[in-house]
């Protein structure tokens, strides 16, 4: 790794902010500094998305909002296993502040609008093909004993749902770059001075292609679940430009469907509490498709 830093490590510290998850850490050589995300044995899902991330953003646009990767590892090393290391330039950056706070939360929504204006290079996968839209299909056939459990809501609608989600496909297209995984977490935030403050996204492990509004709605049940405001709240002081209503309300729809379904499902490698925040997010989602559907 010395090597491939251009010098021997001689210190790290955590990345301020990121101290108690051990997220990022900013490691100093002879010649610079880097921002860096080291991941070992213990989470192999996070080691191969990070594979994904450094492959993706080989191809992205050089616009799409994020930290310049300086570089890449991923090797065995003898008795310590697999390690997948991302390295990032040295910039002035922070995590959200928890909770969040009016600017870093209006940074974090405009951030999802500003992916959504990028076009999208040839070769992304089509959103509603990453995306599970036919997850409420699946759910009205099967009708697992947890369903109950989410809301008495649903008691009645999963078939009604599921006739929503069916033109998922459609309303989801489009030819702009998706993210698909904002959250806290994938957020860093720059100041510029005078409360004016800017954000980048990390983990582009699952970019796709897609309607320019998709980021936002998978990432205001996210910040819902942190606290923020309700995501029709938010929405109003950040309106989506273009965005047809009904398509919203389709992709608010598949995209619940898909996030109760997985939350269902056995815990990921590495990840014991994954399923857990899956099912707080599918909670938040499912209260704005309430709201949305008005019923």
């Amino acid at each position: 790794m010395s090597e491939t830093m251009g010098g021997r490590v001689i210190g790290s510290a955590p990345l301020t902010g990121t101290e108690a998850s051990g997220q990022l850490e900013v490691l100093q050589t002879a010649t610079g500094r880097s921002i860096v995300r080291a991941v070992g044995p213990e989470a192999p899902l996070t080691q191969d998305r990070m594979a994904a991330e450094a492959a993706s953003l080989a191809m992205l646009p050089d616009d799409v909002p994020t930290l310049a990767r300086e570089w890449f590892v991923d090797e065995v090393l003898p008795g310590a296993g697999r390690w997948v290391v991302l390295g990032y330039r040295n910039e002035p950056v922070r995590p959200p502040h928890d909770p969040w706070d009016e600017a870093d939360l209006a940074a974090a929504v405009e951030l999802a609008i500003q992916i959504g204006t990028i076009e999208a290079p040839p070769g992304l996968p089509d959103t509603a093909d990453v995306i599970d839209v036919g997850a409420w299909a699946t759910l009205a056939e099967t009708r697992p004993p947890g369903l109950a459990a989410f809301t008495p809501w649903l008691a009645d609608k999963v078939d009604h749902l599921a006739d929503i989600a069916r033109h998922a496909g459609e309303a989801m297209a489009g030819k702009t770059v998706v993210h698909g995984a904002l959250r806290r977490e994938s957020i860093m935030i720059t100041d510029h001075g005078w409360d004016a403050t800017s954000a980048h996204a990390v983990d582009w492990f699952t970019p796709s292609q897609g309607a320019s509004f998709l980021d936002v709605v998978l990432l205001l049940p996210h910040l819902r679940v942190d606290g923020a405001p309700p995501p029709e709240v938010l929405l109003d002081h950040h309106p989506l430009p273009d965005a047809d209503p009904e398509a919203l309300t389709c992709a608010v729809t598949a995209t619940a469907g898909a996030l109760v379904l997985e939350s269902m499902r056995p815990p990921e490698p590495g990840m014991p509490h994954g399923r857990a925040v899956q099912r707080e997010v599918a909670h938040a989602a499912l209260e704005w498709l309430r709201s949305r559907l008005g019923n």
